[in-house]
């Protein structure tokens, strides 16, 4: 058992190894696994769930491979952050991964009723987790979706190939390294005289990068934060009350969206410019109300069907792709078009 344990680990070891020294083979390994789970659609049994859960891997695997690079060139995202709330963004990007699959997994073992008390409970962990994230912790004021983004490799590689320079010249001015820290220390022949000195005080954070000084709104953005983590709550209960296919569920959850984005406009200049992509992007996805029922049952739905028919009908060799995409649209709209999943 021993020796099993053991070889495991060697492999686990020469894997990190090769996805630190081969990000660009890596990509294209990951890229493959996610363009698999399309080819599997519609090809075996069970085709939906088996789909879903090779698209949630292969996020699951590009996940990981950006925690190893990042602590192979030693670039965490950030630094500042405390272990809890490390914590939290992994177990949120990890069900926004993950979701998908668990609500099909979850029809087909337990049915409807098993389905919607498994999306209940996702939502509600995903709820508590931004809410912790917003009113804890100072480095979170708009959560990202999802929480903990894709790493952007080649800036990864830039930054360490310009801090290996960096380093390679403190050792030629005379500098040392620190043998449990790792830690490059001037020596003391090489420190600057009294007489160079200019003892004034040191910088603030804000002198040195005023984005860094970027100030939460205040109330009114917090509230708009607020608005934007409770909807899904919100609109679970409406569609309780009201119905799956309800224009008051559909419509209390399209105002709660306008709502939250009409605060964060009014104070916009208070949001720094990973805050404000992350608000553009919500603005793109009330697109996905067009998809959203019942919407799309009463006025999207026929839209699509005239278009791609006659695409099919008088453009060349479009008919087979037309048809094929009319027939998934209906599985496409009731799988990913729920209020909660912008």
């Amino acid at each position: 058992m021993s020796a099993v344990v053991l070889e495991l680990q060697n492999l686990y070891q020469r894997y990190v190894k090769w996805v630190s020294t081969n990000p660009g083979s890596l990509g294209d390994v990951e890229l493959t696994a996610k363009w698999l789970s399309y080819f599997i659609a519609g090809k075996i049994n069970n085709s939906s769930a088996v789909s879903e859960l090779v698209y949630s891997l292969s996020n699951l695997l590009v996940f990981a491979n950006d925690r190893i690079i990042e602590r192979a060139h030693r670039t965490v995202a950030d630094d500042s952050q405390e272990p809890i709330e490390r914590r939290i963004k992994v177990l949120l990007t990890t069900l926004e991964y993950c979701e998908v699959f668990i609500e099909l997994s979850a029809h087909k073992i337990w049915g409807t009723k098993g389905k919607w008390f498994i999306i209940c409970v996702i939502q509600l962990i995903k709820c508590l987790g931004r809410l912790v994230l917003t009113s804890c912790y100072s480095s979170t004021k708009i959560v990202t979706n999802p929480p903990i983004p894709a790493l952007n490799r080649k800036t990864v590689s830039q930054q360490s190939s310009a801090g290996n320079e960096s380093f390679n010249a403190n050792l030629r001015n005379g500098a040392i390294v620190l043998k449990r820290s790792g830690r490059v220390m001037r020596k003391v022949e090489c420190s600057p005289s009294l007489a160079s000195r200019s003892w004034k005080p040191p910088l603030s954070a804000n002198e040195i990068s005023p984005i860094l000084g970027t100030q939460y709104g205040g109330k009114q953005l917090m509230s708009a934060e607020l608005v934007y983590i409770l909807k899904p709550l919100i609109h679970l209960g409406c569609m309780h009350r009201y119905g799956t296919k309800s224009w008051k569920a559909y419509l209390v959850a399209l105002a709660l969206d306008g709502i939250s984005l009409r605060k964060y406009y009014n104070n916009r200049q208070a949001l720094s410019k990973e805050q404000r992509v992350e608000l553009s992007r919500r603005c793109v996805s009330l697109l996905l109300y067009l998809m959203r029922s019942p919407f799309y049952d009463r006025y999207t739905h026929d839209k699509i069907a005239c278009l791609l028919n006659g695409i099919g009908n008088n453009v060349p060799l479009t008919g087979s792709i037309a048809r094929l995409i009319l027939s998934y649209i209906p599985h496409w709209q009731e799988t990913y078009f729920y209020m909660w999943s912008s």
